[in-house]
């Protein structure tokens, strides 16, 4: 999985200086990466909420000009839950106040390349282990970020210029449009059918004529235009699930 790491500083040669921080030791590690920066957290909330952006961890300073990054840090534990922060900052002073976010860690820029590394290790193993680091969705209703698994989504269709979240036990809205809502890394899971459906292709029980069949019996109009694609890949979706069982068997 490409980790996606936010650097927030609003100066740009502390800005450099966390992202080669960032870079040395993902490089050192093998991973797979992209970085992106901000120079104030209006930037940063801005990419947030209008593109769908969220980051795996986040670095930011504490004294941003604007919004403070305490602050931001606390905005983004509801809007993006998943994201570890890291404050990389040159005031020791603001760490108890720091501590009042979730999923934190705090780094003094003078010692930075002494303790930095230690930093991102603990936000990766915390990413890594936290149970909700299962396959999910980040749902925004009623002013609350919600982690809705894949495995619970049966469809997300579009309604008006809002999104329907269809789980086996409850549904829940969002503002954003569903191509919105799907990250990139989650595209295999699901099948644009018609305009306004995407349907999670392991809830699908059988595929009938112009129709998805769910597993709870729900049917799921198929459009003209997509009608090769979903078949393709209602096709390739069981085929590779048989093969894997035959192997395990």
């Amino acid at each position: 999985m490409k980790l996606k790491i936010a650097i927030c500083d609003d100066n740009s040669t502390h800005l450099k200086l966390a992202e080669d921080l960032v870079t040395s030791y993902l490089d050192n590690e093998n991973r797979s990466y992209a970085v992106q920066t901000f120079s104030s957290a209006e930037e940063l909330l801005s990419e947030i909420n209008k593109d769908h952006y969220a980051p795996d961890i986040a670095v930011l300073d504490i004294e941003l000009g604007g919004e403070d990054g305490i602050t931001l840090a606390k905005r983004m534990n509801l809007l993006v839950p998943m994201c570890r922060i890291i404050f990389l900052t040159g005031y020791i002073d603001y760490a108890p106040d720091a501590y009042e976010a979730e999923h934190i860690w705090f780094v003094v820029k003078k010692t930075a390349d002494r303790y930095f590394p230690s930093a991102m290790k603990k936000a990766l193993q915390s990413l890594e282990n936290s149970p909700a680091a299962v396959p999910s969705i980040i749902v925004r209703e009623d002013g609350k970020s919600i982690a809705v698994p894949v495995s619970q989504i049966l469809y997300i269709s579009k309604v008006s210029r809002k999104s329907l979240i269809s789980c086996k036990d409850t549904e829940y809205h969002d503002t954003r449009r569903p191509a919105l809502l799907i990250s990139e890394e989650l595209r295999e899971q699901f099948i644009h059918c018609h305009q306004g459906y995407w349907v999670n292709i392991s809830m699908i029980r059988e595929l009938d004529h112009d129709v998805l069949v769910l597993e709870n019996g729900i049917r799921i109009p198929i459009s003209r235009t997509h009608k090769d694609e979903v078949r393709d890949r209602f096709f390739d979706y069981f085929q590779a699930k048989r093969s894997s069982f035959s192997h395990e068997s």
